[in-house]
C-alpha cells in the first residue's frame, strides 16, 4: 500500500491494484480528488480501495485522530463510500466507531495491543482449549473449542460472518463473541454483549497452548500448561468515518442487503 500527502491530506491505496484497475488510477491522479480534500476545512485521510485497503490504513493511522474517507473501487465492501457519491462540496456525516483494547498477562509477559478488526484466540498443537469467559466479573461461562473470534460490529463481516452469525448493524453499540467448533456446552451459539462489558478471558483445566491473534497478526502463542489472563474491552481510541449524506441510507442498508433483503 502506498501512501502520498495532498494539501496536509494522505491518500491511501493499493499500488499492486493501480495498474489493473484503470478507474482508480485516473481518479487517483485527477483533479477532481484535489476538490473533494480541499472541500474540507480539516485534514483528511482519503482511503481509495476495498475493505482490506481500509483496514491497513486504520492500522496506520488510528492514532493521528483525523477523520477518514472511504472511497469504494471494488465489487464487495462494507464500510467504505461508493464512488458516484462522492464530490465536492456535498454534505456529509461523521460517524466514530470504537476499537478494540486487550491485555494479556500470563506466568512470563505481559503485553498490549490495539485491534481494529477483531481478537482470535485459538487452539494450538491440535488440542481443544478449556476457557472461562467472564463478563466484568459478575457472569461467567466455560467453553471447551477450537477458537474464538471478539468483534465489534463494524467489523463483524468477516470471520464472524464466516463463522454463521449474522452480520451486526453497524450502529449497534455491542462485542460480538463468537465460537468455532464448540464441544462443551454442545452447540454454544455466538454471545452478542454490550460493548461496555469488559471481558476477561483465562485457560483453565487442561491449560493447553494457544495462539492469540488482533488483525491477523500474532500476539502470542502460548506455552503448554502456561496459565495466562487476556482482558478485551472498548478502547478510548475511536475511529472517525465520514459518509456522504447522499449515501447514508445505503451504507446503513448494506448490512440487510448482504442477507438477502433488497429495497421496496
Amino acid at each position: 500500500m502506498k501512501s502520498i500527502e495532498q494539501n496536509w491530506s494522505i491518500i491511501y491505496y493499493d499500488d499492486y491494484k493501480i495498474e489493473e484497475n484503470k478507474e482508480l488510477k485516473d481518479f487517483l491522479e485527477s483533479s477532481y480528488l484535489k476538490e473533494i480534500i480541499n472541500s474540507f476545512e480539516e485534514k483528511i485521510i482519503v482511503v481509495l480501495g476495498w475493505d482490506w485497503t481500509m483496514l491497513r490504513a486504520i492500522k496506520e493511522n488510528y492514532d493521528k485522530k483525523m477523520p477518514f474517507l472511504w472511497i469504494n473501487f471494488w465489487h464487495k465492501w462494507f464500510l467504505l463510500n461508493g464512488k458516484d457519491y462522492i464530490k465536492p462540496n456535498l454534505s456529509y456525516i461523521e460517524r466514530k466507531y470504537p476499537l478494540l483494547e486487550i491485555e494479556l498477562q500470563s506466568e512470563w509477559i505481559v503485553k498490549k495491543a490495539i485491534a481494529v478488526n477483531e481478537i482470535d484466540i485459538r487452539s494450538g498443537n491440535w488440542k481443544m482449549v478449556s476457557l472461562d469467559i467472564s463478563l466484568s466479573k459478575n457472569q461467567v461461562i466455560n467453553i471447551e473449542w477450537d477458537w474464538i473470534v471478539v468483534t465489534t460490529p463494524a467489523w463483524s463481516t468477516w470471520y464472524n460472518s464466516s463463522l454463521g452469525w449474522p452480520i451486526i448493524p453497524h450502529t449497534l453499540n455491542a462485542f460480538a463473541i463468537t465460537p468455532k467448533a464448540p464441544w462443551k456446552p454442545k452447540l454454544q451459539a455466538p454471545v452478542l454483549i454490550n460493548d461496555n462489558q469488559l471481558i476477561e478471558i483465562k485457560n483453565v483445566g487442561r491449560k493447553n497452548m494457544c495462539e492469540i491473534y488482533f488483525d491477523w497478526k500474532e500476539f502470542l502463542k502460548t506455552k503448554e500448561n502456561n496459565y495466562f489472563d487476556v482482558t478485551i474491552k472498548k478502547s478510548e481510541i475511536w475511529i472517525r468515518l465520514i459518509i456522504a449524506s447522499e449515501y447514508l441510507d445505503i451504507w446503513d442498508n448494506k448490512v440487510l442487503s448482504e442477507q438477502g433483503f433488497q429495497k421496496k
